[in-house]
């Protein structure tokens, strides 16, 4: 069940919200009364569209309202006897009124952090008899998603259990899946009553939670950040055009070493490793493949037959994205050509590697040079510290660090581009970094993060369920980029 909370201000923009719910899908809304300019459910419930949950959350847990007790109570009694369809009671405060034929949403709130024994708590509040039980906690890490997770699965009548934050948004899609009745959502962007809230029309029209069931395979990108990842919206419109029932959602992850753990407990059976975990989670990965052994780093993750196998397509996705470029400005492409890798993490692994294995001499520079001499003296590279990138004379430069994510300046000198040169950039958000846009000022060829991107994603694919990716699918994903 999708709830949409209304938050107002005012009873027009409460009503409209209210439509635009029940437009998206919603199965019921939330009319957050304390965040109303009047807390006066009335007009609402006239000719409600949806069933209503009236809650006036007091600001001792995270809401708006101030007054006191006794008044809030009896606005709540006011609600039920209006033709609320549930009253939410905070358990801290609990007190037994007449809800007439309303039932009883008996709730905890925490803005603040996950309380260590929530299956003890849920217990407490289940000896109530709600009809639904509701917690929300404040995710500070991948540990307190799983903790939700396993509470929520405990539970023993209808409720949910939902962690709040950025860190709980794969329970949130997944709350049916995990054991919960009822998801939250905003009716509208921006309309969020707690963080990590998604929107009704991305829970349901971007991920299909609705059709989500016991025989969805669910698979995710493990990162940290991971909210800017595109992953979830290229598979997820993949596995709809393919009518294959999976689903791809984003879970940030910390330590990496939780890996295995949150597959278990999520669910899931697969998924992307991005920064910062592509080295790190390695030694958690039961079968790694020839490529991982090699170079050191792994980016793709599948539950088969109880083990967990690994994969590396950050290479070919790389390689075949500056073979492209390299073959446009010279026959041979990169064989035999110098070649430059900045960056010294899992990605840079994976280029170094792939270009010294297509015949490109190769020197591989960092910000921190230890880095860069060990990756180097691994891989059989040279190496230089980054005031000594013209020594390099690079023909092939390939930015494989986030320098250039959010408006951060290029990691290559500007005046050494020249025209007789191919860039290449991992960071396809934004897809113009200013790494490649110097290097076009200076009439070098480029190829983009987000071409390889897609050239890995379909090696994902395979890895996934066995088949490539749709030309179509990917020539129309590569328009909105």
């Amino acid at each position: 069940m999708i709830a949409a909370t209304i938050r107002g201000p005012s009873i027009a923009e409460a009503a409209a919200q209210v439509e635009s719910a029940r437009r998206a899908g919603a199965d019921l809304v939330e009319i957050r009364l304390d965040l109303l300019e009047r807390p006066d459910i009335g007009p609402l419930l006239e000719k409600k569209p949806l069933p209503v949950i009236a809650t006036l959350r007091p600001a001792w847990e995270g809401g708006g309202w101030k007054g006191n007790e006794d008044d809030r109570i009896a606005i709540l009694r006011e609600a039920a006897r209006g033709g609320a369809d549930w009253v939410d009671v905070e358990f801290r405060a609990y007190k037994d009124f007449d809800r007439g034929r309303a039932q009883l949403l008996l709730s905890f709130h925490d803005p603040e952090k996950t309380p260590p024994d929530l299956g003890s708590l849920s217990r407490k509040m289940a000896g109530l008899e709600p009809d639904l039980l509701k917690i929300a906690v404040l995710a500070r890490g991948t540990a307190d998603v799983l903790a939700g997770v396993r509470a929520q699965r405990e539970l023993d009548r209808p409720g949910a259990v939902i962690p709040m934050g950025d860190w709980g948004e794969p329970a949130r899609i997944l709350t049916a899946r995990l054991g919960g009745w009822i998801s939250y959502a905003a009716a509208e962007a921006g309309g969020e009553t707690a963080p990590g809230q998604l929107t009704v029309a991305e829970l349901i029209h971007d991920y299909r939670v609705t059709s989500i069931d016991d025989a969805t395979d669910v698979y995710a990108v493990f990162g940290n950040p991971v909210a800017h990842s595109q992953s979830p919206r290229l598979f997820n419109r993949v596995f709809q055009a393919l009518g294959h029932n999976a689903r791809y959602v984003k879970v940030r992850l910390d330590p990496a070493g939780i890996l295995r753990e949150a597959m278990e407990v999520l669910g899931l059976r697969g998924g992307s490793v991005t920064i910062p975990h592509k080295v790190a989670a390695l030694p958690f990965v039961e079968e790694p493949d020839e490529r991982v052994k090699a170079i050191g780093a792994v980016n793709t993750v599948v539950l088969r037959g109880g083990r967990l196998h690994g994969h590396n397509t950050d290479l070919p996705g790389a390689i075949e994205s500056i073979q492209a470029a390299a073959t446009r400005k010279w026959k041979h492409g990169a064989y035999g050509m110098r070649a430059l890798v900045i960056g010294a993490g899992g990605v840079a692994r994976a280029v170094a590697s792939g270009l010294k294995g297509e015949g490109a001499r190769v020197t591989i520079s960092n910000r921190t040079f230890d880095r860069a001499r060990t990756l180097g003296q691994e891989l059989g590279c040279d190496y230089l510290p980054m005031d000594r990138l013209i020594e390099a004379r690079a023909q092939i430069v390939a930015n494989a660090t986030s320098a250039s994510m959010a408006g951060g300046s290029s990691p290559f000198p500007k005046a050494l581009w020249k025209p007789d040169m191919v860039a290449f950039d991992v960071v396809y958000t934004p897809r113009r970094t200013p790494f490649l846009e110097e290097a076009r000022a200076a009439g070098a060829e480029v190829a983009d993060g987000v071409e390889m991107f897609l050239r890995q994603a379909v090696h994902q694919l395979n890895h996934y369920i066995g088949r490539g990716i749709p030309t179509e699918v990917l020539k129309e994903f590569d328009k909105t980029l």
